[in-house]
């Protein structure tokens, strides 16, 4: 079977954008940092701060670009790619595949990204993962579910999704820790991002002997008003 050949302006091409979901932990919750939508579709719902790529453009430099302009965020700690999105009739204007990447940062630079603002906002995750499909509930400061735009809530899902098969065999949870910390401050971000509790002594033996990320300083806490916890920071070339 011979198949003809076709020029490459009969392909149809699709737009193509990146959507980073910026994420921090924060008194034992996972927070997502979002952007109000101020144009149609979907005006005034809030979404992923992602952008369009230009022609030319690197993905990377696309995803730096949304999170100054859309996220007004800098500087992340950890950054990287998870997976191309293209589900079909996802955006009304027409074929649009986006890139999803993921960012965290310490709570203090969202929080300092979002304050006295009104076109962005932080708001607490809930995923839960069942038999065949995950639920996302994205909370408002008002403790009720708010709707994303387009197929966003989706796209944040199979994000924290892949964030948690990540926890057990990376280091990608140290990016929401200071240089030196407890191994509870440790604990409760990898809690907030699993939505589940932990055993204390399993998740020590797992993080410090099994997988070996982190070390013993030596040093304590000081001025604490109870006992002081040994603090620990990365293994070197983690």
């Amino acid at each position: 079977m011979v198949i003809a050949q076709r020029s490459f302006k009969d392909y149809p091409r699709p737009s193509l954008a990146v959507d980073p979901a910026v994420m921090t932990v924060h008194d034992g919750k996972l927070w997502t940092l979002l952007w109000r939508r101020q144009y149609p579709p979907d005006k005034g719902l809030w979404a992923l701060p992602g952008v369009f790529v230009d022609e030319g453009e690197k993905l990377e430099a696309a995803v730096t670009r949304a999170l100054c302009e859309k996220a007004h965020v800098r500087v992340v700690s950890h950054l990287e790619q998870l997976f191309t999105w293209n589900k079909i009739n996802r955006d009304p204007r027409g074929w649009v595949v986006t890139v999803a990447y993921f960012a965290l940062a310490p709570p203090e630079v969202l929080q300092a990204a979002v304050e006295g603002k009104t076109e962005v906002g932080l708001f607490v995750l809930e995923v839960q993962d069942r038999s065949r499909d995950t639920v996302t509930r994205v909370i408002g400061t008002d403790g009720q579910s708010i709707k994303l735009a387009f197929d966003h809530a989706e796209i944040l899902g199979s994000v924290i999704m892949r964030l948690r098969e990540r926890l057990w065999n990376s280091s990608v949870a140290l990016a929401l820790l200071p240089d030196k910390f407890t191994l509870r401050e440790m604990k409760l971000v990898y809690e907030a991002i699993l939505g589940r509790s932990l055993n204390k002594d399993s998740f020590r033996s797992k993080v410090v002997r099994t997988q070996g990320l982190i070390r013993a300083t030596g040093v304590y806490q000081e001025a604490v008003n109870h006992r002081p916890a040994e603090l620990f920071t990365r293994r070197s070339g983690r």
